[in-house]
């Protein structure tokens, strides 16, 4: 008989990558992908936001990789911690060689010295004219004065996520191309059956099915996948079943 392969998994992360070929361009994006390919050319100060997951950082991620003259700050709620000059002190090391800022904030509630740090570093950026993104969705109201004014006074650019089930499909297939996992369609609609339509949920969720299929050597069954997306649907909102 001849002997049973076994696949070994190496333990090191993906390299996370962000294309175009990986973005889905759909209605809910469309007017910031337009207004952002005139930005890279004219300028000018962006807020970009959304109600709910849409891509921002993919997009921004991709439109920094093209164009060598812009600068992405990923700015997280870690960086919190510091005072806010050092904070800008840091930031402004790696944004002002470039042309253009991208300023991606993690989306809800903003920690004062971020808040205090990002007003600072906008002001920067006004005082040597560079052009400016900042994505950001949230409350403008619990934000210092200083920073919700300067944001409320920037061209708003609101993107949504699909409103079909073709086009989550759509971002949940790319999502499992980024994993290298090869999966039926059936299992990413169902994903859609037991998971709310929300991307925040439902790329996370497919991770996670990804790395129990594999941990568990389990072909993804109507069964398995019901039973662990079920699971998956209590831990991330208990009240959704």
């Amino acid at each position: 008989m001849p002997a049973e392969k076994n696949q070994l998994r190496l333990q090191l992360p993906l390299p996370v990558s962000y294309d175009y070929h990986s973005w889905f361009r759909h209605s809910g994006v469309e007017d910031a992908c337009n207004r952002l390919a005139l930005w890279t050319v004219h300028g000018g100060r962006i807020w970009l936001n959304s109600e709910s997951a849409a891509g921002k950082s993919h997009l921004l991620r991709t439109m920094a990789g093209d164009h060598p003259s812009i600068a992405l700050l990923d700015i997280s709620s870690d960086q919190a911690h510091g005072a806010s000059l050092q904070l800008v002190q840091q930031w402004m090391k790696m944004l002002e060689e470039k042309s253009f800022w991208m300023l991606d904030l993690k989306a809800g509630a903003m920690p004062l010295a971020l808040g205090h740090a990002l007003f600072h570093c906008l002001e920067r950026a006004r005082e040597l004219q560079r052009p400016v993104v900042v994505a950001w969705s949230g409350d403008v109201a619990t934000l210092p004065p200083e920073l919700s004014s300067r944001l409320l006074a920037m061209e708003a650019v609101t993107l949504s996520p699909p409103q079909d089930d073709e086009g989550l499909l759509q971002i949940l297939g790319n999502s499992a191309g980024k994993l290298q996992w090869d999966i039926r369609e059936q299992v990413l609609q169902s994903m859609l059956t037991y998971l709310p339509r929300q991307l925040d949920i439902l790329v996370p969720a497919l991770k996670e099915l990804e790395r129990l299929s594999f941990e568990q050597k389990h072909k993804p069954g109507p069964a398995w996948v019901k039973q662990q997306l079920t699971r998956i649907a209590e831990e991330l909102h208990p009240r959704l079943l």
